[in-house]
């Protein structure tokens, strides 16, 4: 089922709508040096501009697809600074003031550091093949050389959030992520050919650090598992049917019968599958109740671990509150 989690962070609930923008770019003079480095490292900087825009492209698309915020990225503004690589200088506040003015934003989020490390390991091996014999058509087992190939993407980004009202950077993180690819072929360079290009694989994974950093400001749907009781007797499986429907009455119903039984075992699968129920009902506090008695009560052991669940969601809800309160 779908769930919603709260961020890592909160950020002040004036802060609803948001500008993105990239303050990671080079001075001229030093996008010179740089582009004399990438003939030496074979890097270029072309890859890591372009990939840092499909990092702003993740995280505006998991804020706007949050019930928190909304955010729009801000292109055509140049900001350059001559000590880029250090994640430790910040946007004058004349400046953050000025943009969230320009583009009606209460807020800017900047990227104010892109770089990624691209390594392909290489390996041959040998693997089992069978072929067929012209002259006899039998068919026999021999060795044939494999090549496998690894891609590996490690992107460094790092984000500050800024807020006018107070002159004050709510977040100021560095991220690193990795992202790899796996092909094989018969030739080394046909493996090769099976894996993306240097800058879509950068751009995937700039992409991905986006959404990871949307993630950790932003509370965020994710889908988790959650398993009841269908087997023991032929109400629990009566029940199975009424859940599959959405009817959580009728389910709810069947499940208050069982508990009437003599059977400790089947009236602790009932209580489970009523923590069950009121957890999709959002009712998290009768959950835990109900989760606490099929323990306690009826000696379920599997409703112990559930209690520690229904307790994180009653602890992320508190936190939900206050980060999505107008």
């Amino acid at each position: 089922m779908q769930v919603l989690v709260p961020a890592d962070i909160s950020i002040t609930k004036e802060i609803k709508h948001i500008g993105i923008l990239n303050y990671a770019l080079p001075s001229k003079q030093n996008k010179i040096i740089d582009i004399l480095e990438g003939f030496v490292s074979g890097e270029s900087i072309l890859d890591d501009r372009i990939g840092a825009d499909y990092c702003l492209k993740g995280l505006a698309e998991k804020l706007n697809n949050s019930p928190r915020f909304s955010a729009v990225i801000i292109q055509g503004v140049d900001l350059r600074r001559d000590d880029y690589r250090r994640f430790s200088s910040q946007l004058p506040w004349n400046e953050v003031k000025r943009l969230c003015q320009k583009y009606r934003v209460d807020g800017l989020i900047a990227l104010e550091h892109f770089d990624s490390n691209i390594h392909v390991d290489k390996d041959e091996r040998m693997r089992k093949k069978k072929i067929k014999d012209k002259e006899t058509g039998e068919k026999r087992t021999i060795k044939v050389p494999e090549w496998h190939v690894d891609l590996y993407i490690e992107v460094n980004s790092g984000w500050k959030i800024y807020d006018p009202e107070s002159q004050s950077v709510i977040d100021a993180n560095f991220y690193k992520d990795r992202k790899s690819w796996a092909a094989s072929g018969d030739t080394q360079k046909e493996a090769m050919g099976k894996l993306p290009r240097k800058r879509d694989a950068i751009n995937e994974a700039g992409y991905n650090s986006g959404i990871e950093y949307g993630v950790r400001i932003s509370p965020t749907w994710t889908t988790v598992k959650r398993f009841y009781y269908v087997k023991g007797c032929k109400e629990l499986k009566e029940a199975k049917r009424y859940v599959r429907t959405g009817d959580w009455e009728g389910a709810i119903a069947i499940w208050k019968r069982i508990l009437q039984s003599p059977d400790k075992k089947l009236a602790g699968r009932a209580a489970y599958n009523m923590a069950f129920a009121a957890e999709i009902k959002g009712d998290f506090e009768e959950a835990y109740n109900w989760a606490q008695k099929a323990y306690s009560e009826y000696g379920n052991t599997k409703a112990q671990s559930y209690m520690r669940i229904i307790q994180i969601r009653i602890e992320d809800e508190k936190r939900l509150n206050k980060q999505l309160k107008n």
